[in-house]
């Protein structure tokens, strides 16, 4: 009597489907070995490299297969060294085993257009060394969608300020009289409420002073040279507020501030 084989070889016919499944993901796909060399790529990461050429002209290939992505963000200058930097960090800790996943929200804009994209890198299951899947997905609409509610929050938070220095003032004019009215009774915080302020209450000093800075939306290289630190040592900072208070940005940051 025949049995049944439980498994099924993969053919070369399985492989070019999952590759037509990955190009058809609305996204930019990379995968890396341990040592953070490029192994495959999806169509929208090669396309968005081909939409995005250098200043000369030519095509970037530090992000083609073959390519080291590690060595390309551990490198990089200017304004994006700051984001490279915590994305070397982040991809580092993944292929180590010392982070489940990373994640980083960061501008990545054009010429014609602003946009923010969101980075997620996962390891891929059972690999050895390890090899991460590494994906960029543009974020551009819902990241707009929350400045505009930040900016609400904020012209919210000012009416009410002003209304307090009106009240005081009015107050000060009656030469302090109260007027009869009943005290409110006092309001009670819900459990999001009291888990945002347990996360508040477990930043340290020196992670005040940053998120002081970040709220404010000072660079990464300003608040370290406010506070005599280094850039480097702020976007550690930087990472231990967004984990303690459950947030991937600084508009997500800004929003929970406003909030609060």
């Amino acid at each position: 009597m025949k049995t049944v084989s439980q498994q099924r070889k993969p053919t070369s016919a399985d492989g070019d489907r999952f590759a037509r499944i990955l190009d058809a993901i609305d996204a930019n796909i990379a995968v890396l070995d341990s040592a953070g060399f490029i192994l495959g790529i999806n169509k929208g990461w090669s396309e968005f490299a081909a939409s995005n050429p250098l200043s000369d002209g030519s095509l970037p290939r530090q992000v083609e297969i073959g390519a080291n992505y590690l060595q390309t963000c551990a490198t990089a200058t200017g304004e994006a060294s700051e984001n490279a930097q915590l994305v070397y960090e982040g991809i580092q800790a993944v292929i180590a085993g010392n982070k489940r996943s990373f994640s980083h929200e960061y501008p990545c804009h054009s010429p014609k257009k602003k946009r923010w994209f969101l980075m997620k890198v996962k390891p891929i299951a059972r690999s050895k060394p390890r090899e991460v899947v590494v994906t960029h997905l543009d974020i551009t609409d819902r990241y707009v969608a929350e400045m505009r509610l930040v900016a609400k929050q904020q012209e919210l938070n000012a009416a009410l300020w002003q209304l307090q220095d009106m009240a005081e003032k009015i107050k000060a004019s009656l030469g302090g009289r109260q007027f009869s009215v009943p005290a409110p009774a006092p309001l009670s915080l819900n459990d999001h409420q009291l888990a945002e302020s347990e996360r508040m209450k477990s930043l340290s000093n020196r992670e005040m002073e940053v998120l002081s800075g970040l709220v404010r939306g000072e660079r990464n290289s300003a608040i370290a040279s406010r506070l005599n630190l280094s850039r480097k040592s702020i976007s550690t900072y930087r990472a231990r507020i967004f984990e303690k208070l459950k947030v991937n940005s600084n508009v997500q940051l800004v929003a929970l501030m406003a909030g609060s």
